[in-house]
């Protein structure tokens, strides 16, 4: 099942080469310790197609069950998982689609059970893209 995560990162740490070197960044390691991953989840529903766009993303057309979405990113993430143990998240993106049209309740979850499965770096960078047009200011707030 292919839901919207993929992680990506890993292997052994190069003195002075990528983010995070030298102890600058998320999660950032000593050389002799792995990169920590970055997860991406993603989010495909927008207001809008827009023409310029070619992500897999679809213009809203109704209610989204959010829970049932989360509930099979999850499902997915423990499915990898199983198949080849993940190191720490160092820092996670929401892309997509629109993913700030996305409930904040439902970004907690993703979040929650990231940490809950001890995943996510203290200091972990979080991303979440946003269309300015399509954004309420008070839910940054």
């Amino acid at each position: 099942m292919n839901s919207g995560l993929r992680a990506e990162g890993g292997g052994p740490r190069q003195a002075g080469r990528g983010p995070g070197a030298g102890g600058r960044g998320p999660g950032a390691k000593t050389q002799d310790s792995p990169i920590p991953l970055s997860l991406y989840v993603h989010i495909p529903w927008c207001v809008r197609k827009c023409p310029y766009c070619d992500f897999n993303s679809h213009a809203l057309r109704g209610p989204v069950d959010q829970a049932a979405y989360v509930d099979a990113l999850l499902c997915d993430l423990d499915h990898e998982t199983r198949r080849q143990p993940l190191g720490e998240i160092g820092s996670i993106f929401f892309g997509g689609g629109t993913p700030s049209l996305f409930a904040s309740e439902s970004i907690a979850a993703i979040l929650d059970a990231v940490r809950q499965r001890d995943r996510l770096v203290p200091e972990a960078e979080i991303t979440l893209e946003a269309n300015p047009g399509a954004s309420d200011q008070a839910r940054f707030a």
